[in-house]
């Protein structure tokens, strides 16, 4: 059997994971797959949900991560270990909430990369289906704790863009 095209492995990750949302997160989401990673967001893309592929460690990892200034990152990753052992209930203690560069955080896991197939992609689905269901409801309650002037969930502004799409369960 040839091998799966990276490309038709991280739309599978995307369509599993919708498909696994619960209603109220999937009409609500953002999402998009571009080369080697999928992602999907709420109310900016400074906070988002990420599955990326890495050959050069050999790891797949799939994460929440926080990508703005400094400021605004750190303050999310404090609001969310507030969180951890309601997270750790939900998805097991794998995960891992760190530093991640100068200015970013992360929750994240990692898993061996193997050749792409249906199988991985269910459980990378499965997953990422299960992290954004356990997280999005915190990120959520936690919005008011988290200074506006550090834009925290500034709602983004919609373009007829093709990098980002509003993307549904398919039927």
């Amino acid at each position: 059997m040839p091998a799966m095209r990276v490309r038709d492995f991280m739309e599978m990750i995307q369509d599993r994971t919708l498909a696994m949302l619960p209603d109220g997160l999937r009409k609500t989401c953002t999402a998009r797959v571009r080369f080697v990673w999928f992602q999907v967001h709420f109310h900016t893309p400074k906070v988002h949900y990420e599955v990326c592929l890495t050959r050069k460690t050999e790891r797949i990892e799939i994460g929440l991560h926080f990508e703005g200034p400094h400021d605004f990152s750190y303050r999310w990753a404090e609001r969310l270990a507030e969180h951890m052992l309601e997270i750790y209930a939900q998805l097991g203690p794998d995960w891992e909430l760190e530093e991640w560069t100068a200015s970013w955080a992360r929750l994240h896991l990692t898993i061996p990369y193997d050749p792409p197939s249906p199988a991985l992609a269910e459980a990378i689905a499965e997953r990422m289906a299960a992290l954004i269901t356990a997280c999005q409801p915190i990120i959520e309650l936690e919005r008011e704790n988290v200074p506006a002037e550090l834009e925290a969930v500034a709602p983004v502004k919609k373009t007829a863009s093709r990098r980002w799409a509003r993307r549904g369960a398919k039927a």
